[in-house]
């Protein structure tokens, strides 16, 4: 369903002047962090009036890629390849610089840090994944076949989920300090992975896509199940969670902020058949030669799949598309003649809330306990969106 209750616009902060690859909400506190290409690490707290200034405005000698933070401890990936590992005073007012990693041979993609473990997980443009012991010292490497753009990772089994350029996720064990093992690598998505984010009480990943797709996961009772989410018409960039609400946001270049429930049943989609002819009316595709000249008919006819039972099909027999809710699909897609005909009512209620917000989103983050998303936007500036309205649905 399109509308519903829209995200409540909190604030709006300008000071960027070049692209937020990063904002994080701080834990217990009115403020957030964020870094840019225009080379900035900035802290931003609430005033008394209400607005969000900076509190810290740290000038790096490289453009700022990737963060992750851990009580007040930030960890901030650079252009270079580097990571530096910086100590935030309780008081959000300045940042100490502890130690400089030297990570990556290009510039770092993302970074988490797990507490349990102690380790510091980096995803490069090197084409490399790696983790790094409390010390700073390189436990072990991954190397992808493309940029590794974005990272999950399971506590619990140490699994670490690395999205790459070519679509890819590999899903890598970290079973010891210096040891690792390649369990699969999923595949689905036609574009770069931009985003992952892991469900730990599920056991399930989530992953947004340049392809304009998002994919949910069942890695543990789903046993491989893929349920594909598609409603945005653009790159999606960034997605955010809700454990407690089951919600997914997630956020793309065409302006919108789609608010997935993810306890709406849903079902896989079909796999595609493959044939020479249209699986309705027997008339043959383009390429099929020998059944045109043998049937005198030369109409060139395109090959189309039904999202709803996969069937190949012509045009004349998929021309009326409908929206799909139950395999995912909030805009209209191509059904061939039978399917339109027996899809149910259940099959075409929607509990997605789509909301245009009239800004591009690069990055996200969401705090669970005030119900708030920052947004970082590709103009440079971050809003903040109360989103409570939306959990509520």
């Amino acid at each position: 369903m399109s509308g519903g209750v829209a995200p409540a616009l909190v604030s709006a902060l300008a000071g960027h002047t070049n692209t937020i690859n990063k904002v994080l909400l701080v834990p217990n506190d009115t403020a957030l962090i964020s870094v840019s290409d225009d080379r900035s690490l900035r802290v931003w707290i609430k005033r008394s009036s209400g607005e969000y200034w900076p509190s810290v405005c740290q000038t790096l000698e490289w453009c700022v890629s990737a963060m992750a933070m851990d009580d007040f401890h930030l960890f901030v990936g650079l252009d270079s390849g580097a990571i530096n590992h910086y100590k935030l005073t309780e008081d959000l007012n300045r940042v100490t610089l502890l130690r400089v990693y030297t990570a990556h041979n290009m510039r770092v993609s993302a970074l988490l840090y797990d507490a349990q473990s102690e380790w510091l997980l980096s995803a490069g443009k090197d084409k490399t994944f790696h983790w790094h012991g409390e010390s700073g010292r390189r436990l072990g490497t991954y190397r992808a076949g493309a940029w590794c753009l974005c990272l999950a990772f399971d506590k619990l089994s140490k699994i670490a989920f690395i999205g790459d350029y070519g679509g890819a996720i590999s899903m890598v064990t970290l079973e010891t300090a210096d040891k690792f093992r390649l369990i699969t690598t999923l595949k689905g998505h036609l574009g770069s992975v931009r985003d992952l984010s892991w469900d730990d009480t599920h056991q399930r990943l989530i992953s947004c896509s340049a392809d304009k797709s998002i994919f949910v996961w069942e890695i543990g009772e789903g046993k491989g199940k893929a349920i594909e989410l598609n409603a945005h018409a653009d790159r999606v960039n960034s997605i955010a969670y809700s454990d407690e609400h089951k919600k997914l946001f997630t956020f793309a270049e065409d302006r919108k902020m789609v608010v997935w429930n993810l306890l709406t049943e849903r079902k896989q989609c079909p796999l595609w058949e493959e044939s020479n002819e249209c699986q309705l009316c027997n008339g043959p595709f383009f390429w099929n030669v020998q059944k045109m000249w043998q049937e005198r008919d030369v109409i060139f006819k395109r090959q189309h799949h039904c999202r709803r039972c996969g069937r190949a099909i012509c045009g004349d027999c998929s021309n009326t598309p409908s929206i799909l809710p139950m395999f995912g699909f909030e805009y209209p897609v191509r059904l061939c003649r039978t399917c339109y005909g027996e899809v149910s009512e259940d099959e075409l209620k929607s509990s997605t809330q789509i909301h245009n917000i009239l800004v591009n989103a690069t990055c996200t983050d969401f705090d669970a306990k005030k119900k708030l998303i920052a947004v970082g936007c590709k103009d440079n500036t971050i809003r903040l969106y109360d989103v409570a309205a939306c959990l509520s649905i």
